[in-house]
This record gives C-alpha cells, structure tokens and sequence, in this order.
C-alpha cells in the first residue's frame, strides 16, 4: 500500500513538474526550426532589398556590423536575415571576414550581397572585428553591432532606434549588467553582477555594463580613439571585448542605456554543443578569465573608483 502511495505521488511530481518542462523544451525547438525554416527560405530565394537607403532626416546611417569564422560562414546568412526581415532596416549591414578567408561565399551569402549585404576582408583581431573595422570604415556613423549565432526579434533594430531617440549620447544595449563593487570599491566578480530589467526612462548609471550578445548601438562619435589601441587591449584583454569597449565608454562620459523592449526574443541560432569553443566558454571557464581581464583593464586605466 505504501509503495503505491510513493508510486503515485511520483508519478504526480512528475506530471507536475517534468512533463511541462519537456513540452516547453519541445514547443521551443519547434518554434526555433520553423523560424530557421522561414530564414533559409528567404535568403535563397528573396529579392527584396536588406537594406534602405538613408533618410533625408537622419543625421548619420545606421550601419549593422558583425564577424564570424570557421563553420559558421555557413549558418551566418541566418542572423543577416533576421536583420534584413526587420521592421525597420540599416542603412547598411557589413560582414567583416578574415582577410586570410578565401573560401567561396556559401549561396546564401552571395543572395544576400545582391540584396545590399557587404563582405569586407580585415585582419584577424579576433571579437574585435564585430566593432573595430567598423568605426574605422565609417567613421560618421551609428554602428550597431550584433553576434552570428542569434536570430534577432522583427523589432529589434526598431526598438534600439527608438530608445535612441530618447538617448542621443548614450550606447543602448538589450543585455546589461549592474556592476557590483566591493568594500574598497573594486569591481566584484562578473558571475555576481545582475542583470538589469529594460527601463522606460534610463537613468546615466555609471555601473552600467553592456554586453554584446543581445546587440549593441553604438551612436557616431561615443568612443575614443583609445579604442584602436590594439597592442593594449590585445595585452589586457584580448578575449574579452566587451571588457574593452565598456571602459572606452567611461573614458569617453559616453552614458549607457538599457534598450526598453518588452521581452528578450532572442534565439540562439546553433547548439549548445557549437558553443564548447565560443569566447563565452572560454571566459567563463575555470579559470574565469573574463575577471581576470576586468581587473587588468580597470587598473590600467584607474577606472576602480568610475
């Protein structure tokens, strides 16, 4: 009697609690291969244009920029697209490819081209490429940098626009982190920082920290030409370069803004087991590399107390 006691109230638990997990997980992997779907769909066979041109009112053009490597040449048309589906689009959108890369352009990507997507060589400076090439190749411009293993919300582009509006000076982020500090005001380990709600009307939080996986606009102007210094960042921090652009940013006053989206629709494009080699894992691994770096960057450039 008592075992069949324990066996139903198992069997309940596991109802309960299991099952709607594996119907979510299910549902989610659903969604996430039809939207893959649509994307392949349209980046083989649309002929609409990715992007538009710029707007008699606009004081500078939006330009996305992203890098990629390896096999994700591959799946990279995927993000590209979800950009170019967007509610609003840029003004222009630039992959930038190592320049030791001569391998063919996949179908996909030669599609896109003809739909306004330019491929640019530039050097191997790792994550750097998302940014770097970018401000030096349009200087005047509002660069919006995203990663190449995201499907990106319709609105995502949009919303950044909007909350730009709003924020002219500050770099707008959809991923922010509460910086956390310690009795002597050092910064505490990134695992320990939370992360920030989207806000309707942001404050200049000092402690704000951006990170780049969830899109990052960067307005014309924000940075400082420390950001080129390759030697110093390459010795400081040469993994983390969201580590690098957000002590640029409290060098140049430059204020950061969380993106006030409604949700967070972001869907990684690849598997968990593609992200094993990812500056993610390496960073965040045993040795935690991305702190190690914070400190480095923070000290050289005596930001403890900013």
């Amino acid at each position: 009697m008592f075992k069949r006691f324990l066996k139903r109230k198992l069997t309940a638990y596991l109802q309960a609690c299991i099952t709607p997990a594996i119907v979510e997980a299910t549902a989610a992997k659903v969604l996430l291969g039809q939207r893959r779907e649509r994307l392949l769909a349209s980046a083989l066979h649309s002929e609409e244009p990715g992007v538009e041109e710029m707007r008699e009112e606009a004081k500078a053009p939006v330009i996305v920029s992203l890098t990629t490597y390896g096999q994700r040449l591959y799946e990279v048309a995927l993000t590209i697209e979800s950009i170019m589906q967007g509610t609003v689009k840029p003004n222009g959108i630039v992959l930038w490819r190592d320049e030791q890369d001569t391998r063919p352009l996949p179908l996909t990507l030669q599609r896109q081209v003809a739909r306004g997507l330019q491929v640019l060589p530039t050097r191997d400076i790792r994550s750097y490429k998302k940014l770097l090439p970018a401000l030096q190749e349009f200087p005047n411009a509002h660069i919006v940098t995203i990663d190449d293993d995201v499907f990106y919300p319709h609105d995502f582009l949009e919303a950044l626009l909007t909350a730009h509006e709003q924020a002219p000076r500050a770099i707008i982020a959809n991923m922010v982190m509460k910086l956390t500090r310690d009795a002597q005001g050092i910064p505490q380990g990134i695992r320990q920082w939370p992360y920030c709600a989207a806000i309707p009307e942001p404050t200049d939080d000092s402690d704000l920290f951006f990170e780049g996986f969830g899109g990052v606009f960067y307005p014309a102007g924000c940075l400082p030409e420390e950001v080129f210094q390759e030697a110093t960042f390459s010795t400081l921090c040469p993994t983390a370069d969201d580590i690098w652009f957000n002590a640029m940013a409290r060098l140049a006053h430059t204020p950061i803004h969380v993106c006030p989206r409604s949700d967070y629709d972001f869907i990684a494009a690849v598997n968990s087991a593609s992200q094993t080699t990812s500056l993610y894992s390496v960073n965040n691994g045993c040795e935690n590399l991305n702190d190690r770096q914070l400190r480095a960057v923070w000290e050289h450039y005596h930001l403890q107390g900013q």
